[in-house]
């Protein structure tokens, strides 16, 4: 009879702990999603194409575009050369993964770049239909 009600009572405190250890899991909201990264990887110049690679993870169910700037890093006062890229919605994978894009900038009239530039490249998210907030979550310097 003991060895009866004491393996009950160790199934009993297994099952307890199993089921308080799983709420307490799914209770906790940020325990499985991963933060919204970006990290610039690289930003080329080859010919007149400049691009940028960049690497990123969303959480599932989120829909971001994607936005990438570069400028000239110490030009005269007055000029800026920009470049820039909006990588849409639909072809943004948010699914925990890390996934890997080469995006292609495309420059603002009257903008120049050419190889030895010093550049700085940002990128982040942003809701579609909505306006960059200027605070990038990745930032990037480089010289072409």
């Amino acid at each position: 009879m003991k060895s009866t009600r004491l393996k009950t009572r160790i199934a009993g405190t297994a099952a307890a702990v199993a089921v308080l250890g799983g709420a307490a899991l799914a209770m906790a909201p940020g325990a499985a999603a991963k933060a919204n990264l970006i990290s610039i990887e690289r930003a080329q110049l080859r010919g007149d194409a400049l691009s940028v690679t960049v690497k990123y993870s969303c959480d599932t169910g989120l829909q971001w575009q994607l936005v990438t700037k570069m400028t000239k890093v110490g030009e005269e006062q007055g000029a800026t050369s920009l470049a820039t890229a909006t990588v849409p919605a639909n072809k943004i994978i948010c699914d925990y993964e890390t996934r890997v894009l080469k995006v292609k900038l495309k420059p603002a009239a009257g903008s120049h770049f050419a190889k030895g530039d010093e550049v700085k490249v940002t990128a982040n998210y942003v809701a579609p239909g909505e306006q960059e907030d200027g605070r990038p979550i990745a930032l990037f310097s480089t010289v072409l």
